[in-house]
């Protein structure tokens, strides 16, 4: 059973502490960088190495089966863990600070980017040098413009600007950022307000941004 996408261990009844685990993968999905591997990050109530000998003895159907690598101790504090909710609170610190380096991490593949949109500035006194959108996705661009154009929605709520959904034209990639590779959403909103308030500085009205 898996909850909010992290593996974990068979159910057990014991009081036995919690470890973290990193298991370096073969590429079971596209790298996020290059240099950095796919990981799978779980928490056990065994020893990491029994653990990992376990995996590599009793092919499962697991997603991870079959590309188990070797364990990377240097990648986690081998403390102890007194609970379960403990354990899960360290996992999840730990898959976004792994995420943030640039691992591929239990399947996500995500990396965000900064985008402009080219709205319609004929209600605008004084454009400058345009009136643009600014916003930050892990979805391709094109994909990002269609859902505000045709404001996207989902169970959440609504996924569109009705900015740009009002006056959106275009793509403006010449405007985007060139070093535009975030492995983490909290580094890509810092760039695109960041990005945001240097269109503004040049001349630009610029929406979004955050």
């Amino acid at each position: 059973m898996e909850i909010s996408g992290f593996p974990q261990t068979e159910p057990c009844l014991s009081a036995r502490p919690y470890r973290l685990m990193v298991v370096e993968l073969t590429d079971v999905c596209r790298r996020r960088s290059p240099d950095k591997p796919n990981l799978l990050v779980m928490k056990t109530q065994s020893p990491p190495r029994s653990r990992f000998q376990y995996l590599l003895r009793n092919p499962s159907t697991k997603w991870y089966s079959g590309y188990i690598s070797q364990l990377r101790e240097d990648l986690v504090d081998n403390r102890l863990l007194t609970s379960a909710t403990e354990a899960e609170i360290e996992l999840r610190d730990l898959v976004r600070q792994l995420s943030a380096e640039g691992y591929t991490v239990n399947r996500d593949s995500r990396i965000w980017s900064v985008y402009v949109i080219e709205l319609d500035s004929r209600h605008i006194d004084n454009p400058g040098k345009g009136y643009i959108y600014v916003g930050e996705t892990s979805k391709p661009h094109v994909t990002r413009l269609k859902e505000h154009l045709t404001r996207k929605r989902n169970k959440k709520g609504r996924l569109y600007s009705s900015i740009v959904a009002k006056y959106g034209k275009c793509l403006r990639p010449e405007l985007a950022p060139t070093s535009n590779r975030f492995f983490d959403k909290e580094s890509s909103r810092i760039a695109e307000a960041s990005w945001a308030n240097h269109l503004r500085n040049i001349g630009y009205t610029v929406e979004g941004g955050h």
